[in-house]
């Protein structure tokens, strides 16, 4: 730029992205878990994942599932970022408690609360007077899959990129190694590995509960399965 005497460029500035954790459950990493308790797993994805997207994660903290708590925590975020992602607590009292807080917060509200994919169906997202917040499960696997699918084209698009979630992922045609099942009607998000054979790749299903990091480890893709098919036979190209 230099050598062509440009001196001055449009550049965008990184929009700040609040990462909170929710729920009693959660303890920080660096502590040793009580039974029924589990290390702050998600913030460190999170805080990876918005950087890998274009924006600047501040970590916010573990919030207990206490209205008044979750309130003033989600109003420190709103008041010093631009975009405000939660991970949800497996209480049942967080989740009933969050949207209420929300559209007590700013206008117009949660304006979508549950979607048909599997994982990640109870994800939540808001608009707080022109400020995003998404609300996302609780298990790792989801919160990955959910960022990738609502939080990052809204960190891309701010930086000034366009296209869809699938527009930032490198897509390969692999055949199915096994039969994969899905119901009629949800949208179903399939880890798997990828083998090469002969000159070919295959998927190979990394199968397991949203909730086992293992997944998200020894996983390198994914598959998707549209609402209208029960699954692809095994030998399928996807």
């Amino acid at each position: 730029l230099a050598g062509l005497g440009i001196v001055e460029v449009p550049v965008f500035k990184k929009p700040r992205v609040a990462v909170l954790s929710t729920g009693d459950e959660i303890v920080p990493a660096e502590a040793t878990p009580s039974p029924g308790q589990i290390r702050d797993i998600n913030a460190y994805n999170l805080i990876g994942l918005v950087a890998c997207a274009g924006g600047e994660a501040l970590y916010r903290g573990i919030v207990p599932d206490d209205r008044e708590a979750l309130r003033r925590a989600i109003g420190s975020a709103l008041d010093s970022a631009d975009i405000v992602v939660l991970s949800g607590g497996s209480s049942v009292g967080v989740r009933d408690m969050t949207p209420e807080v929300l559209n007590e917060l700013g206008k117009p509200g949660v304006f979508l609360h549950g979607v048909s994919i599997r994982p990640g169906k109870p994800v939540l997202a808001a608009n707080l007077d022109g400020k995003p917040v998404f609300g996302l499960p609780g298990n790792p696997a989801a919160v990955a899959l959910t960022f990738e699918l609502f939080v990052e084209p809204v960190i891309r698009r701010w930086t000034g990129e366009s296209g869809t979630a699938s527009a930032f992922r490198r897509t390969v045609r692999a055949r199915l190694a096994r039969r994969i099942a899905s119901a009629m009607g949800r949208e179903d998000y399939v880890r798997v590995r990828l083998e090469e054979r002969d000159g070919e790749w295959w998927a190979v299903p990394v199968l397991g509960k949203s909730g086992l990091i293992t997944t998200l480890v020894r996983a390198g893709g994914t598959v998707v399965i549209p609402l209208h098919k029960t699954g692809f036979e095994a030998g399928k190209i996807a």
